[in-house]
């Protein structure tokens, strides 16, 4: 996967194409003596094809082979506040900076819908865009000279890239898409009853269309694209009507998309829950920014579970990892509050740190507990109710008794707690 193409070249009429390397394409174009100037109308040309065939090759695999052309005929491309930075007499070569600016059709209606917000919260909009008016905007450079025998212009554009990507992004979002309301998820989503057929026509909605290579739908976190996957699909139905409860998980990759395997690095998780109201599909809680895991990836083994009174679901899922001989599994709880799917919860549910031991006195005093989790399903009213754990195992060397502990739910810290004697409290791995 290739998520970003830093430097783009183009030269007039084509005569021959050619790939130089995998971030350089060139084709031969116009016929000129004089010096080009940033502002002459073959350059400024030249730099909107270049953008064109940027756009052209980021939306090749989309599935919906009309819809670059449905994207083109509502936009409106525009190279503005153009300025000389440098200028080479003696290789005849100028090279210049300024804005690249795109003009949609109903550019306010897009950004305030529900989906650009959802692009917006995952952070899959580039900082280096401007979105905010009715034309976005994003700095670009480019250089402007002839080839040395005059015949042809030559014309190497960079920065648009963020641009590109951020119009693939949102036109393959559905935001653009005229055959259904901005914002809504499709009303008939949950009518087959097939969960898995939901969940993907859900993830097309959230993230834009599937990439096909790998059966990705790709995310952005904190600057770093995720390859997200659906690990976890159910319809229940309810009192209330059907639920879609959709989890995601994601891998960090990097711009080559390569996986990122640093152990700091966590993944990411998208969780949703879409209900129904009046016979339609509407979301009722959702997030694409949980993170989880290590080794750049999320869990990918997750439980649906009773978590409260009310017909209240939630996830439980769980990840281990070892730094030096101290290893241990965290369990990770999610759930809706507030209209949002929230992370309830980090709990250690295994330690142990006899790979850190040297010699046999260090091993005697070693720690090896595991633990089993239950959800109580008391109190009875509770939006969420206590869990139970056992843990077996020894603690610094000395057998535990057998004992059962209560984690409750604390609504003003909105995560469960444990108690004060837990013998996996503060236990670092």
């Amino acid at each position: 996967m290739n998520f970003l193409a830093p430097l783009a070249v183009r030269k007039l009429h084509h005569v021959q194409r050619f790939v130089a390397s995998i971030f350089f394409a060139t084709v031969l174009a116009a016929c000129g003596k004089d010096q080009p100037t940033c502002i002459d109308e073959p350059t400024v040309t030249l730099v909107k094809q270049l953008v064109d065939e940027a756009l052209a090759k980021d939306m090749s695999a989309a599935s919906d082979s009309g819809m670059l052309e449905r994207l083109k005929q509502r936009m409106q491309v525009a190279v503005t506040t153009i300025r000389t930075s440098n200028k080479d007499e003696k290789i005849g070569k100028v090279t210049c900076q300024a804005a690249l600016e795109i003009t949609l059709a109903d550019a306010g209606q897009i950004v305030a819908d529900p989906a650009f917000k959802a692009l917006r919260d995952s952070e899959r909009i580039p900082a280096s865009v401007d979105t905010g008016g009715p034309a976005w905007k994003t700095d670009i450079q480019y250089t402007a000279q002839h080839t040395e025998d005059t015949k042809h212009l030559l014309v190497e554009l960079s920065g648009h890239a963020p641009m590109v990507e951020l119009l693939s992004t949102v036109a393959q979002s559905g935001v653009m898409e005229p055959k259904r309301a901005p914002g809504d998820i499709p009303p008939n989503l949950l009518a087959s009853g097939n969960a898995r057929d939901a969940a993907a026509r859900l993830m097309n909605h959230i993230y834009g269309k599937q990439e096909p290579e790998h059966g990705c739908w790709m995310s952005r976190f904190e600057g770093l694209p995720y390859c997200m996957k659906i690990v976890q699909s159910e319809i229940k139905t309810l009192a209330s009507g059907k639920r879609l409860y959709t989890l995601a998980t994601g891998q960090a990759v990097d711009r080559q998309g390569e996986a990122i395997t640093a152990h700091a690095m966590q993944g990411l998780v998208g969780a949703f829950i879409v209900g129904e109201r009046n016979g339609k599909a509407v979301s009722m809680a959702q997030s694409t920014t949980i993170q989880a895991g290590t080794m750049g990836t999320a869990p990918s083994e997750w439980t649906l579970t009773e978590l409260g009174a009310n017909n209240n679901w939630g996830w439980r899922g769980q990840y281990g990892d070892c730094h030096q001989g101290y290893c241990g599994t965290r369990m990770v709880i999610l759930a809706q509050r507030a209209g949002k799917v929230q992370e309830l919860g980090q709990i250690p549910i295994a330690y142990d740190n006899s790979g850190a031991c040297g010699d046999d006195e260090c091993a005697a005093k070693a720690s090896t507990l595991e633990a089993t989790v239950e959800v109580s399903k008391q109190p009875a009213d509770a939006e969420f109710f206590d869990l139970l754990s056992t843990v077996s195992g020894t603690s610094d060397g000395t057998a535990l008794e057998q004992k059962v502990w209560t984690l409750p739910f604390d609504s003003v810290k909105q995560t469960y707690t444990e108690p004060a004697d837990w013998p996996l409290a503060d236990r670092d791995f």
